[in-house]
């Protein structure tokens, strides 16, 4: 029997790492870290133009009309492939180089490696004698999903899932809900990180079966023209393999050296209050008084345990709504005069707290006189008119111009009013701009510009000299914008709530899901990045998810069951106004400024910023874990039963005193010998419904 013989490989190595590739192809085969694992994987490039994607892997879909909200879609190809030709390598010190031609295409795939990781990267070019239309840019991986199966993840993101590729339908991506740089394999114990980071545009993540392989696409949301001769680079893959050991710490060591770390001059603690002067979204800002009236809220606040005071705009608006200013710099008179806000910032200084005001950086409306004055700053679409989202200008977050003015205003409002801080709405960036300023290419007023305008924003509290609170919402976790956040704006987990709600799981299920989804979303950001934890906002209190308040959603013992939770984990836990009381928002339900108070006094006494956060698996609905700080040790348990929950307390904690809470502690011991003391190795302890309990050892 004839046998035939392997295609021919090139190895290359650099450092810790080896790449593998087919030597007639051209394609990568491999990736493999000394002394960590192998990932057994190839790579395809691809890039939309002119209505097709050229491989035919990937239905090709305009990214002309989408929202900055909407991420590409990741939509499998009809028909056989047409692959790449390979023309050649090239190689020098740093970088190999695999060439490829199609038609009046070239791409050219460079190889490096930073650490353990490898790193890729690709140019195209036009070769050809006719402009291009680009409309998107796949980074499409491949693997066998083997004979022991292959899981996958997306940390920090949606859906909260693990899931098994086996069990994928055919041809149908799993897609997630938010920009995603981490996919998380592991195949039969042999773990690998996919991480994709494109700086300049979002990006959409899909992973679908294709028969027994596996493919892992990430596609960026490049719009250009590229003309002849003309070289579009995006984005850069890294590829982890880790075999058995910690997947999260290589993710923590590619952030921080690229410097995707949180700054360190700003306000990382406390509890914070989203607030409108005319009360709540929900109930249609019922409230008429003005700031200065308003300042009379303040000392219930703080006597409840607010610390910074997030108030949704106040600036001069129509009737279309606050998120819809005609200019930032004007104080809208239904809010009062200069003074009252002045007033109202000194009363709140005075109190200790901090204020953040709300900017709306994505433009004013076509005809308003800052749209009319400023149209130059506007995005414009491939036909030269502006481009038009919220019914609003989309300005271009990258004009330096328009950086400059933003950066200007904040220090404007500094003076005028002691702001502290900022939430800076619609941080995702802005509509693709063909008329680019300098060399950008169109599409990086969305990404970049989002990255850019919260730099600005929080720069003009630090050139004002403040200690900043900014938290741009930005509902992604992208690495890029880690430093310019102080507080990281955490929709991921109020997302991931929300699927694990709709999906009904048992408490048991719940706990064990959530306790592996924090943990990821903690471990593969870097320390110290700071997440604000929510159970609703003005947008889902209205219009989004479950246009709901937590306490209708969950329903109130599970809701304050929930609240104990984010307020004990990593983080800084937000309230929206009326989330303490309903008849804020006029409607009945509960009066919960008693516990908030309690909870908030026990946080404020039990933690910090710089306890550490280590979650343990319970196997039951009680959710549980630690927070320490050199020899200072807590351990917090919470029942998302409704029903009593028994458990096993850590041995340490036998003694330890009860700082929160309610627990009945049983004689029996379990385990009382093991050393692991994350392990069920203590008393067994019993919450009640819906309970939770806060001990304090150290």
């Amino acid at each position: 029997m004839a046998h035939s013989n392997p295609a021919p490989v090139r190895q290359w190595t650099r450092g810790d790492v080896t790449l593998t590739f087919d030597e007639n192809d051209g394609r990568l085969r491999s990736v493999q870290a000394s002394g960590r694992g192998v990932w057994r994987g190839d790579l395809t490039l691809d890039i939309g133009c002119d209505g097709r994607y050229g491989t035919g892997r990937l239905a090709w879909r305009s990214f002309e009309g989408a929202n900055t909200w909407e991420l590409p879609r990741v939509i499998p190809g009809e028909g056989p492939e047409a692959p790449w030709t390979f023309a050649g390598w090239e190689e020098t010190e740093e970088l190999l180089t695999a060439r490829f031609r199609r038609g009046g295409l070239a791409l050219a795939v460079r190889y490096g490696a930073i650490g353990a990781n490898a790193v890729i990267e690709a140019e195209f070019e036009n070769a050809g004698t006719a402009s291009l239309h680009v409309n998107g840019v796949a980074f499409m991986a491949s693997q066998p999903i083997g004979p022991e199966g292959t899981a996958f993840d997306f940390p920090g993101n949606v859906p909260y899932r693990m899931f098994e590729a086996a069990s994928l339908a055919d041809r149908a991506p799993v897609e997630t809900g938010l920009v995603n740089p981490v996919i998380r394999l592991n195949s039969g114990g042999e773990r690998t990180n996919l991480i994709f980071v494109d700086e300049e545009e979002k990006w959409g993540t899909g992973v679908y079966r294709d028969g027994e392989r596996l493919r892992l696409v990430n596609l960026a949301a490049v719009e250009a023209n590229l003309l002849p001769g003309g070289k579009l680079t995006c984005g850069m893959l890294y590829v982890q393999a880790i075999g058995d050991g910690d997947p999260f710490a290589p993710i923590r060591e590619l952030y921080a050296g690229r410097g995707w770390t949180p700054p360190a001059d700003g306000h990382r603690d406390g509890v914070l209050y989203s607030c409108h002067p005319h009360g709540t979204m929900d109930a249609d800002f019922p409230i008429r008084r003005d700031m200065a009236a308003f300042a009379g809220e303040l000392p219930a606040l703080r006597d409840m345990g607010i610390d910074h005071v997030w108030v949704l705009p106040i600036f001069e608006h129509l009737d279309r709504g606050v998120y819809h200013p005609t200019d930032q710099r004007i104080v809208d008179p239904r809010y009062g005069s200069d003074e009252d806000v002045a007033l109202f910032s000194r009363r709140l200084h005075d109190l200790g707290m901090t204020l953040l005001f709300d900017y709306v950086p994505h433009g004013p409306e076509l005809e308003d006189p800052l749209g009319r004055e400023y149209r130059r700053w506007a995005s414009v679409g491939r036909d030269g008119e502006p481009q038009i989202e919220w019914n609003c200008l989309s300005f271009d977050m990258t004009n330096p111009e328009y950086l400059t003015y933003t950066r200007e205003l904040v220090k404007e409002h500094v003076a005028r009013f002691g702001v502290d801080g900022a939430r800076i709405d619609c941080a995702m960036g802005g509509l693709t701009n063909w008329r680019p300023y300098g060399g950008n290419r169109p599409s990086s007023s969305n990404l970049k510009g989002g990255i850019l305008i919260s730099k600005a924003i929080r720069d003009g509290f630090v050139e004002a000299g403040k200690k900043p609170l900014s938290t741009p919402e930005n509902f992604n976790p992208v690495p890029a914008y880690a430093p310019y956040t102080d507080v990281f704006y955490d929709m991921a987990l109020f997302r991931a709530l929300y699927e694990m709600e709709e999906e009904r799981l048992a408490p048991a299920d719940f706990a064990r899901e959530l306790t592996r989804w924090l943990e990821a979303e903690l471990l593969s950001t870097v320390p110290g990045y700071v997440k604000l934890r929510f159970l609703g906002n003005h947008d889902t209190v209205t219009w989004v998810w479950n246009k709901s308040r937590a306490t209708a959603w969950y329903g109130e013992a599970r809701a304050k069951a929930l609240w104990v939770l984010l307020s004990c984990i990593d983080g800084m836990p937000m309230l929206y106004q009326g989330d303490e009381d309903a008849s804020i928002y006029l409607q009945d339900g509960p009066d919960l400024r008693a516990f908030f108070k309690e909870l908030f006094a026990m946080r404020r006494q039990c933690f910090d910023a710089d306890f550490q956060t280590e979650y343990v698996y319970t196997g039951t609905p009680v959710i549980a874990f630690w927070r320490r700080k050199e020899k200072e040790n807590r351990f917090v348990a919470v029942n998302l039963s409704s029903e009593p929950a028994t458990f096993a307390l850590p041995k340490s904690m036998n003694g330890a005193s009860l700082a929160y809470g309610a627990a009945d502690t049983h004689d029996n011991q379990t385990n009382g010998d093991q050393a692991n003391d994350n392990q069920t190795n203590g008393y067994q302890v019993t919450l009640g419904a819906y309970g939770s309990a806060v001990w304090t050892a150290g």
